[in-house]
């Protein structure tokens, strides 16, 4: 299939993407960025001018957090040059149409790489729009709220960039939508990554979207909730367990007293 304009993705599609058979540039943006909307008139001919020789794919960096942190994004738009699947370059801002061409020119047709090029941006971590945090909270400390209070979505690509990388214990929910046990566990999930935000990391994977992390850890009924600690597993909760059994398991690994 052909697209004439840039596609979104996510981490979830981000692999079928990558596997198209095409370079890929990957524009990483949020809602309501100024400062990103003006590169779209950009992206939509540059779509447009290299249908079915590249892609041009958007990544919301709010909604998709380990994406962002697995290409290293520090500033919106950021740029990702990528080619057989792998990221050759990446720079960050409104940068000028014909530096944007020459680099997709570059990754369709071959040749010596460009000039990096560089513009506007934003930082990827916004304060302004979060909620007001209490006085003693410092800057680091709501940025990290902001970013993990909520549980992660991973996928197989980005598995081990997550969990091997985390400084603290990480919490992984094994689920699928249709199983009926991993609904009923899902609040209980939501409930422990806003309470141990900032001292784990809460993290769920559907196991029919990345049967290779699934199979790699034997995962044969869900929900199964895997702990672990410096990219190993420390402990296994099959089933559908109560929110004080989850939460003292997870206690002990993240360094707390159970109550």
């Amino acid at each position: 299939m052909t697209f004439s304009t840039p596609v979104r993705t996510s981490e979830q599609s981000i692999d079928r993407v990558l596997r198209a058979g095409l370079p890929v540039l990957l524009i990483f943006d949020r809602k309501e960025c100024p400062t990103c909307q003006r590169l779209d008139p950009t992206l939509e001919r540059l779509a447009s001018i290299f249908a079915g020789r590249a892609l041009l794919a958007r990544v919301d960096a709010d909604d998709n957090p380990a994406l962002a942190q697995q290409y290293g994004i520090t500033a919106l738009p950021g740029l990702i040059f990528v080619k057989n699947g792998a990221p050759i370059a990446r720079t960050s801002g409104v940068v000028a149409e014909e530096a944007l061409r020459a680099w997709l020119t570059h990754l369709t047709d071959g040749g010596a790489p460009p000039p990096l090029p560089q513009g506007p941006s934003v930082p990827l971590t916004r304060q302004a729009s979060r909620p007001m945090p209490e006085p003693s909270a410092t800057r680091q400390e709501v940025a990290e709220r902001a970013t993990r209070s909520k549980p992660i979505t991973l996928t197989d690509a980005t598995f081990d960039q997550v969990v091997g990388a985390s400084h603290q214990p990480v919490l992984v929910d094994f689920w699928a939508p249709w199983c009926g046990p991993c609904r009923a566990v899902a609040p209980v999930v939501e409930r422990l990554a806003q309470e141990f935000a900032g001292r784990a990391v809460v993290a769920k994977l559907n196991v029919d979207e990345n049967p290779r992390t699934a199979q790699r850890f034997g995962i044969r009924s869900i929900p199964s909730l895997h702990i672990f600690k410096d990219g190993r597993v420390v402990e296994r909760l099959i089933g559908a367990q109560p929110y004080p059994v989850l939460r003292q398991a997870l206690e002990r690994h993240a360094g707390g007293v159970t109550a």
